[in-house]
């Protein structure tokens, strides 16, 4: 049992006076050794075990499927930091021939996806190192003159590159997805599509989401090979990386039987490494190589034509699409790749720096606040939590600077590191003070000033704990409600709430214990009052606020997972595909649980809520 584990009303563990308190013992220098002995076993004990999570959790994962050889396209956008198609600051010559030779042996051609903005050089440059290019140009809205402009200006482009490069670029691509985007009508579409026809050699296309050549046949006709984009994480029904493989096939062979006798580019099809969940699609770099690598062997299987999207990390797209958007590139943004094409991938690729960090912070604080902690159980229990913590408080991090790809992100990266570095220090503050003095966890009162060796009271740092603790609580019932109206690209903020979350959670397991073994009651162990600072009970008006802050996370969690069958029911492909209500509910309900990272951010949630709900009314 845990409480065995613990001190005694006397401050003293069972296992402690079992051997160390025997008659005739005397406490003084050699006592004192022990203790500080006993401390460093605890750490000792303690980093081990997070060491070897560390390692089972990190190390690299073995994945079945692999590819020898170049895949045959990908998309090519060499924007970097700081550069932007939407602030109109774009690559140089001479860095967009850099970022070609570092795709030489990864991939037998490039496809772009505008004829001006600096891409003019792609072909020449392209063709010096052996790389196919199909050749791209973007159309947009023309609601305005301006729109209608730059359109003229892009056909233009690309004609002229088309006829200036006959050899180097071997297809065309007029506009990507701008029916999916309703920039563009079918037929003003198709008039492009035929004054490129006539003016080039080359064969020529249209690329869209592959339901929108059935949704619009006419455009097929006018092409001379279709462009569908397949992308398995972004349908209205997620795919899972384990399926993938036979839902690329199943695409395809729908497209053959519609359109029969025409050539298909599957033109782009890839996965993300970084950002939120989507139903049981998961995102992380294993799973993008594992989608890689399974088209790859698909399409060799099957005779496919096809193009990954892309070449590089898209910091720029998380204006559109947050963090999942600017991570689809088989390179990082600083050139590197993410995984091999064979053999085991690694998770994190900086995953022993973060280990060793949080090794040592946890070390340190147990080191320096487990030192008036009695008896070797309750210091060990002190030592894991410092680790868990630790854990939590460097993945937090070193996430939010992974994920800061705009001027206002870098800014509230600090501050959400500084939340769980906060969080951190103020439960393992309150966890000494209730391992050293057990009725403390029973009475939430102030501890002996030696315990905290400053200033406790409302205005000093203890004081001020519960403040950030309802921020946390406010943080989360405010993202959940952010997820629920606009949720689609929005990140899942589980790994922010994790020192929070965990915090709690040990905190209130901490207590529980120490309360049954002094005679208090589960509410009151439970309860916000003297969780997290050891300040005196507020005002029942402040308590009745702080339910209803409990309440809000309740909802939260229900917004969280409501939101995900919510946005399965609003797609239109999953409208047409079960026609039927009583088809269609079951799938809703079971894709609110499908997205295991949301339904955690759920729990979170819920856990953040005991506190506050069981908050006692006095005052």
């Amino acid at each position: 049992m845990l409480s065995d584990l613990l001190p005694d009303r006397a401050g003293t563990s069972k296992v402690r006076r079992s051997w160390l308190l025997q008659p005739g013992r005397k406490a003084g220098h050699g006592w004192g050794m022990m203790r500080f002995l006993s401390l460093l076993v605890a750490a000792a004990l303690a980093a081990g075990l997070a060491a070897a999570l560390w390692v089972g959790c990190d190390r690299p994962v073995p994945v079945a499927d692999s590819w020898s050889g170049p895949v045959q396209s990908v998309s090519f956008a060499p924007f970097r930091r700081g550069q932007s198609p939407l602030t109109k600051v774009y690559p140089t010559p001479a860095q967009i021939g850099e970022d070609l030779k570092s795709l030489v042996g990864l991939a037998r051609g490039v496809r772009t996806y505008t004829s001006e903005e600096g891409m003019e050089v792609v072909p020449e440059l392209a063709a010096k190192l052996g790389l196919k290019v199909t050749f791209g140009a973007w159309l947009t809205n023309e609601t305005e003159a301006k729109g209608r402009l730059r359109n003229h200006q892009e056909i233009a482009a690309l004609i002229k590159a088309a006829n200036a490069h006959p050899k180097e670029i071997e297809r065309v691509i007029v506009g990507n997805e701008v029916l999916l985007r309703r920039d563009l009508t079918p037929d003003q579409l198709i008039a492009y599509i035929r004054q490129v026809k006539a003016a080039v050699k080359q064969p020529v296309s249209y690329a869209d989401v592959w339901a929108f050549y059935l949704k619009y046949p006419q455009v097929a006709k006018e092409v001379d090979f279709i462009t569908i984009h397949i992308l398995p994480f972004w349908e209205d029904e997620p795919v899972s990386i384990d399926h993938v493989d036979d839902y690329i096939v199943k695409i395809v062979d729908k497209m053959r039987a519609a359109f029969p006798g025409k050539p298909i580019l599957i033109g782009e099809a890839g996965w993300p490494s970084l950002g939120r969940d989507r139903g049981p699609a998961v995102v992380d770099v294993v799973n993008e190589a594992r989608f890689v690598r399974k088209m790859a062997n698909v399409a060799a299987k099957y005779h496919f034509d096809y193009n990954i999207v892309e070449a590089f990390d898209q910091p720029w797209k998380s204006a559109l699409e947050n963090t999942v958007g600017a991570a689809w590139g088989i390179l990082d943004i600083d050139r590197r790749p993410k995984f091999a094409m064979s053999g085991p991938v690694e998770q994190v690729r900086d995953w022993k720096s973060r280990a060793a960090l949080a090794l040592l912070l946890g070390l340190a604080a147990t080191l320096a606040w487990g030192r008036k902690i009695q008896g070797f159980p309750a210091r060990l229990a002190f030592a894991l939590m410092a680790q868990i913590l630790a854990w939590a408080t460097v993945t937090t991090a070193f996430h939010a600077e992974a994920v800061s790809f705009r001027w206002w992100q870098d800014l509230w990266a600090p501050l959400r590191a500084a939340l769980g570095l906060g969080a951190s220090w103020i439960a393992l503050r309150r966890a000494q003070a209730f391992l050293q003095d057990g009725h403390q966890a029973v009475s939430g009162g102030a501890p002996p000033p030696a315990a905290f060796g400053r200033r406790v009271g409302r205005g000093g740092v203890l004081g001020n704990a519960e403040s950030l603790m309802i921020v946390s609580g406010l943080y989360g019932v405010v993202w959940s409600l952010l997820l629920l109206v606009d949720g689609r690209y929005r990140d899942i903020p589980d790994i922010d709430f994790s020192a929070p979350c965990l915090a709690t959670l040990l905190l209130l397991l901490i207590r529980a214990v120490q309360a049954r073994r002094h005679g208090g009651g589960l509410g009151a162990a439970l309860a916000f009052d003297g969780l997290f600072s050891p300040i005196p009970v507020p005002t029942r008006r402040r308590a009745t606020l702080l339910r209803l802050l409990a309440w809000g996370l309740v909802l939260g969690a229900l917004m969280s997972v409501g939101s995900e069958g919510l946005a399965l029911a609003m797609g239109e492909d999953f409208a047409k595909n079960h026609p039927a209500l009583g088809a269609r509910i079951p799938l809703v309900l079971r894709g609110m649980i499908d997205n295991r990272e949301m339904v955690l951010w759920a729990v979170m949630q819920l856990v953040m809520a005991v506190p506050f709900l069981a908050r006692r009314q006095e005052g």
